[in-house]
């Protein structure tokens, strides 16, 4: 078997990120992408069998960095205070970028979700687990004052869910990070409060 190129394969998903968020799918070929990627359609078939393919490869490229992202954020010497608020804005700030990385945002988050219908709920169970982890260094440190954790832990998700609209629709609304702090503050300052 043909060892790949992962550098190859970075560049095929980038040229195809770029053409399905300005033309969306319907409107891109493999062809198209391949030229984009300067390789010929024949080498993108070895690494992508289809358009499909490729957005499922693309969201995997983003959890992958939502990951690394995360784990830098937590492993990090910042205060349990500082990480929260840190992680909760890298999220905020790639969910808008996702959202306004092209008029085709909806329809390929429509797309990505059909093919992935349990991404929305692997995500949350992501967001859950590491708001958690950070709530529970908190109590850990004597910072966070926390009679229940679990539902600490769910009100604060559900206060913040308006900060991060499914861009599964053509019309929505644009929230702002400065509300999303001073939300992150409020919380950070009653679960500091003895």
């Amino acid at each position: 078997m043909q060892k790949l190129d992962e550098a190859k394969r970075e560049a095929i998903l980038n040229a195809a990120k770029q053409r399905l968020r300005k033309y969306g799918i319907q409107k891109t070929t493999m062809q198209e992408i391949a030229k984009d990627a300067g390789i010929a359609v024949g080498t993108l078939y070895l690494y992508f069998k289809n358009k499909d393919d490729i957005l499922i490869a693309s969201t995997e490229a983003y959890a992958r960095k939502h990951i690394i992202d995360t784990e830098e954020i937590l492993n990090s010497s910042k205060s349990p205070s500082e990480k929260l608020k840190a992680y909760i804005i890298n999220r905020f700030r790639a969910s808008q970028e996702t959202r306004n990385s092209g008029s085709h945002a909806a329809e390929l988050a429509r797309a990505v979700i059909k093919l992935k219908p349990q991404l929305l709920e692997e995500q949350t169970n992501w967001s859950r687990r590491n708001v958690l982890k950070i709530f529970q260094e908190g109590i850990e440190a004597n910072l966070f004052h926390i009679d229940n954790l679990e539902r600490d832990v769910e009100v604060f998700l559900h206060s913040i869910g308006y900060f991060f609209p499914v861009a599964t629709t053509e019309k929505y609304f644009e929230p702002e990070e400065e509300k999303l702090c001073m939300v992150i503050d409020w919380f950070i300052e009653k679960l500091s409060y003895r």
